[in-house]
């Protein structure tokens, strides 16, 4: 490594950054969880199969359904507030 590359990497945290559990973003649509659910669902309900492929469109409501914990995770768009 060069020295300027070594003095980067003495900066970096240990952890990611996206590790950090943000208890406000529980239950919610930007819960790491449920996106990480979502993610894997729609990978896999979208690769082919044979000669059968379901769109996103399609998987959508189903992984919404496997990987939701609350209604505002099944709901489409953000909840109003207020």
């Amino acid at each position: 490594l060069t020295t300027a590359a070594a003095t980067f990497l003495t900066f970096l945290p240990a952890t990611p950054a996206f590790a950090k559990d943000d208890p406000s973003k529980k239950g919610t649509k930007a819960d790491p969880e449920f996106q990480a659910c979502l993610s894997q669902c729609m990978y896999e309900c979208t690769k082919p199969k044979g000669s059968e492929q379901r769109s996103r469109a399609e998987c959508l409501p189903d992984c919404k359904k496997k990987c939701a914990t609350t209604k505002a995770q099944m709901m489409i768009g953000t909840p109003a507030t207020g």
